[in-house]
């Protein structure tokens, strides 16, 4: 195992209680109201569909599959966000099986063409080496399966973000440089609404690397999204404005074989 995975396993260990606190407390409302509906609308239809999620943590976006009625199987190198996700299936079972795994691991543990659809729920980016699990997910997709990705939204998150703010400390406009400094990164994870603060490494890549990585692996990309919250969110969680005007998410719709022209890009096909 190389040393990043090795210190994200002990990274994402000493940030799980805050984390799993952040999401199910529902402060972490850019997931709960934006870019996880999303990817789950991306999905599309997936009842009785063999679903892999990789980095699923404690199981956020595992359940919201599964209760759509998905076959899911998810895999973190994390083994506290794991314990919470089994306890979790343990109390309410939604018939997901979980795996100890670092996803890099993933030829040597499950077989070719075993699953329709592959997800990642902002976790893509937290992978060791994204091109060696972007790889053998197209191994283990079945001929027709896709793949679907949220990530940061690359042109946002840059080295140097900052919002310039009024008089009133309104938010005015959106600073950023840096956007071609892609490579290995921290995340400080240092918000207030969490619990404890905690740091994570990440990759950082621009839209040129991840479609380059994509291609490589051997996918083709059906179609970009770019989440932002309706009015109605809106006016449930005012804090939400701010992705509201600029694209803080980006999510990827793959399929391991060229579509067809005017397929739907939502259909999960096996």
């Amino acid at each position: 195992m190389d040393s990043f995975a090795l210190d994200a396993r002990q990274a994402w260990n000493q940030g799980a209680d805050a984390f799993i606190h952040f999401v199910d407390s529902g402060a972490d409302y850019y997931r709960l109201l934006v870019h996880g509906p999303a990817l789950r609308a991306v999905c599309g239809e997936v009842r009785g569909a063999r679903v892999l999620d990789l980095g699923c943590g404690h199981g956020y976006f595992s359940r919201l599959l599964a209760r759509a009625g998905a076959l899911v199987t998810g895999i973190d190198l994390s083994d506290q966000l794991l314990a919470r996700a089994l306890q979790q299936e343990q109390e309410t079972p939604l018939g997901i099986t979980y795996h100890h795994l670092d996803a890099t691991q993933l030829d040597t543990h499950l077989d070719a063409n075993s699953y329709d659809l592959v997800t990642g729920c902002m976790s893509l980016q937290d992978i060791s080496d994204p091109a060696k699990v972007l790889s053998a997910a197209q191994r283990v997709l079945c001929a027709r399966g896709r793949a679907v990705f949220s990530i940061p939204h690359p042109c946002t998150d840059t080295p140097y973000r900052e919002w310039l703010r009024d008089e009133q400390g309104n938010k005015r406009a959106l600073s950023l440089d840096g956007y071609f400094a892609s490579g290995p990164a921290i995340c400080h994870w240092t918000m207030a609404r969490l619990k404890y603060p905690w740091s994570t490494p990440f990759h950082r890549f621009t839209l040129t690397e991840w479609s380059a990585l994509f291609a490589q692996a051997g996918f083709t990309i059906r179609g970009l999204h770019e989440p932002r919250p309706s009015a109605e969110v809106l006016a449930q969680q005012p804090q939400l404005e701010d992705c509201a005007r600029m694209p803080f998410f980006l999510l990827f719709d793959l399929a391991k074989a060229p579509f067809t022209t005017g397929e739907s890009p939502s259909r999960v096909s096996g």
